[in-house]
């Protein structure tokens, strides 16, 4: 991902796949049946997201988030002074997990502030049709809800680029894969 929050070219949509790997443990555990292109189907229709972050006193702090996929990337947005925004400030290294009813994926990646104004436009458009009660828009590089009339509650876009993803398979018993980038 850039700087702006774009993904590079060459992890977008045409590049190659990651190949799925198993798990060094627990020995034996076979591989769950998700091609890579079946994992990033889940994540983009997912409607629940939970985001893994760290405090400055290295404790966790997972909480639910609305996010989208676009183009190789989980993005999802939060008030500008909120815990996770603080967090991901000091170290922008978080995990992004979708939980499923037979699969659970986790996302390892580092959260990226967005602040080109076409990507966030883009990103915007993506949150009505998966959470039809909020619409954003784009106002100076930050998202605002359209009942903030008064522009008080800006939010941070932050784009997570995978570097690892496993899926851990719940159907008859333990399965597990691993893909690196």
């Amino acid at each position: 991902m850039t700087t702006d929050g774009t993904v590079e070219a060459d992890t977008a949509a045409g590049a190659p796949e990651p190949t799925p790997e198993q798990l060094s443990s627990p020995r034996g555990a076979p591989l769950t049946s998700l091609s890579w292109t079946d994992v990033q189907t889940r994540v983009a229709e997912a409607g629940d997201f939970l985001l893994a972050t760290t405090g400055p006193d290295g404790r966790p702090h997972v909480v639910p988030v609305l996010a989208v996929w676009l183009e190789g990337a989980v993005y999802f947005a939060t008030f500008r002074h909120s815990r996770k925004a603080r967090n991901v400030a000091r170290n922008n290294g978080c995990v992004v997990t979708v939980p499923g009813h037979d699969v659970d994926l986790v996302l390892e990646g580092t959260a990226e502030l967005v602040r080109n104004a076409a990507r966030l436009r883009e990103v915007a458009d993506l949150f009505p049709a998966k959470y039809p009660w909020w619409s954003p828009f784009v106002r100076g590089g930050e998202f605002y809800d359209p009942g903030d009339t008064g522009l008080n509650d800006p939010r941070h876009v932050y784009g997570v680029e995978p570097a690892r993803v496993f899926a851990f398979g719940k159907e008859a018993g333990f399965s597990a894969t691993r893909w690196r980038f």
